[in-house]
């Protein structure tokens, strides 16, 4: 009989655990890596101007970059410290382009610049096209993790400094502190970039991505895509590397639970107009310019029939895609958390593993797939070649974000559980089925429904891995773009945003009406 108490001590097991589950994070791009490292082809990795990509493809990422740090610092940081009137409504509102493709933002944007007659070498195309497009998605990036940042800071500390100098004070040291929150959100959204072909293809901008891209879908030269995949890769890595330095310890141990009081916004006459006001003008910028070019074509006709049949035609491998990435990614995730959860430096080393493995080009796990599963018989079919493959793979990519909240959870639950459990002679698998699975069903759930939403905007895995007549939504808007009316692409966009609003919808409702439920709960249990 294993005693529960294994779970709360040091062991082997526990570095043998982490490492093979971060390994089976990164397994689907290994064949591509092998390939490339002991094949003896030829192919020029900078041949034409691949070379040139990346340069701006680092340049484009960089201003993204810069961008969401400007807008989303100050933002977040008045948006975390203090209410005001729609400050539920309005952050729900500037999440949403984390739950859409960056391309359909991309494709509103072009739309935007012909409405309004402006040249192709306007701000609304090309690397600045680009630039807004990223940036729609760092902002909020920053926006949340600033407003994370904020709400782990004591509510005592606030007081503190409020009682010594103010609002002001309380502005200029918050923002010392949540600053590096900011910093690492900013570049991780600039990260990302590198390896998104969405936009560029759209806006006429030749990035490193767009040319893993093209090189596959319209060269067909796999060699020649696996070795510029490789490059970006590597990077991407490079460029994340100051990230992992810097962010791996200090979110490693802000996840540990805190004795002191959490901080609880406050009133402050300026900010009830600041706030809204930067939260507003985000909000215009990144979903209302955009969608105000998918609105008009649609003036003149949207296309209800096709609209309903795309969607009746897609939605159920859209849905089947994304619970099995929520699925796998949690799956993983739980595993990897119990192993790291009461180390210390196995919390470090596998946030800094999450970190490298989410930052990684989403082509080089769906080429590796490909390259795998072109070598493999005809019975390896429901493995390699099916929709299991496909969300497999989508789940194993975003296990970084089901990690952070499996993570969080761990590290919360009582030592002291899994020690009484042993004192009593109760059993592991006792113990996990009565106690720890119920303690982390919240968690679970909120891990599966947020890998499922964001697995939904990932169109290059989809686009390289589907079945015949598989494909997602997002990848049936994105594949009838270049060809369709723009009435039609513009209608198929708008479906997509009305879905993403219901979702984030629900989100709301459900947290309106659980979270007095658990209060009440509280309450109750504590009386």
């Amino acid at each position: 009989m294993i005693s529960a108490a294994v779970l709360e001590r040091p062991g082997r097991w526990r570095v043998l655990g982490l490492a093979a589950g971060l390994a089976a994070a990164l397994l689907p791009g290994a064949p591509l890596v092998w390939e490339v490292v002991t094949g003896a082809g030829s192919a020029s990795v900078f041949g034409g101007d691949f070379a040139l990509a990346v340069g701006r493809s680092l340049i484009v990422g960089g201003g993204a970059a810069i961008l969401a740090l400007v807008v989303g610092f100050p933002t977040g940081l008045l948006a975390g410290l203090y209410r005001f009137r729609g400050r539920r409504v309005l952050l729900a509102g500037v999440a949403l382009p984390l739950l859409i493709p960056s391309f359909l933002w991309a494709i509103g944007l072009s739309m935007l610049r012909i409405e309004l007659g402006l040249p192709r070498e306007s701000l609304l195309s090309g690397a600045t096209g680009c630039i807004f497009s990223f940036a729609a998605i760092g902002v909020p990036l920053v926006i949340f993790a600033v407003l994370l940042a904020v709400g782990s800071t004591a509510a005592s500390n606030l007081d503190a400094t409020r009682l010594a100098g103010g609002e002001l004070a309380v502005l200029r040291y918050a923002g010392r502190a949540c600053f590096p929150a900011a910093l690492s959100a900013c570049l991780l959204g600039g990260i990302l970039s590198l390896a998104d072909p969405g936009p560029g293809q759209i806006l006429g901008f030749s990035g490193a991505a767009t040319q893993v891209l093209v090189s596959f879908s319209a060269l067909y030269d796999f060699e020649l895509a696996a070795r510029q995949c490789i490059v970006v890769a590597g990077v991407v890595l490079a460029a994340a590397s100051p990230l992992v330095w810097f962010t791996a310890g200090k979110l490693a141990a802000g996840l540990l639970p805190r004795n002191a009081t959490p901080m609880r916004p406050a009133r402050w006459p300026a900010a009830e107009w600041a706030a809204p006001l930067l939260l507003g003008l985000v909000f215009a910028l990144s979903v209302l310019a955009p969608v105000a070019g998918l609105v008009q074509p649609v003036l003149g006709r949207f296309w209800l029939d096709r609209t309903w049949e795309t969607v009746a035609r897609t939605g159920a491998n859209t849905v089947v895609y994304a619970l099995l990435a929520g699925l796998v990614a949690t799956g993983l995730a739980t595993w990897l958390a119990v192993c790291a959860a009461r180390v210390a430096s196995l919390r470090i080393a596998f946030v800094a593993g999450l970190i490298v493995v989410f930052v990684l080009p989403p082509a080089l796990n769906a080429l590796g797939t490909a390259l795998a599963a072109s070598g493999a018989p005809a019975w390896l079919d429901p493995v390699l070649r099916s929709r299991l493959t496909v969300g497999a793979v989508l789940g194993l990519r975003l296990t970084p974000l089901a990690g952070i909240v499996l993570l969080r959870a761990m590290c919360t639950a009582p030592a002291s559980w899994a020690l009484a459990a042993a004192v009593h002679g109760v059993p592991l698998g006792t113990y996990c089925r009565r106690v720890l699975a119920p303690f982390l069903a919240g968690p679970i759930a909120i891990s599966v429904a947020l890998v499922a939403l964001l697995a939904t905007a990932d169109v290059t895995t989809v686009l390289l891995l589907q079945p015949p007549g598989q494909s997602s939504f997002p990848v049936a808007l994105f594949t009838v773009m270049a060809n369709a009316p723009e009435s039609m692409v513009g209608s198929l966009a708008l479906a997509y945003v009305m879905i993403a609003c219901i979702a984030i919808a629900a989100v709301l409702l459900v947290n309106i009406l659980v979270k007095p439920l658990a209060l009440a709960r509280g309450s109750v249990s504590a009386t």
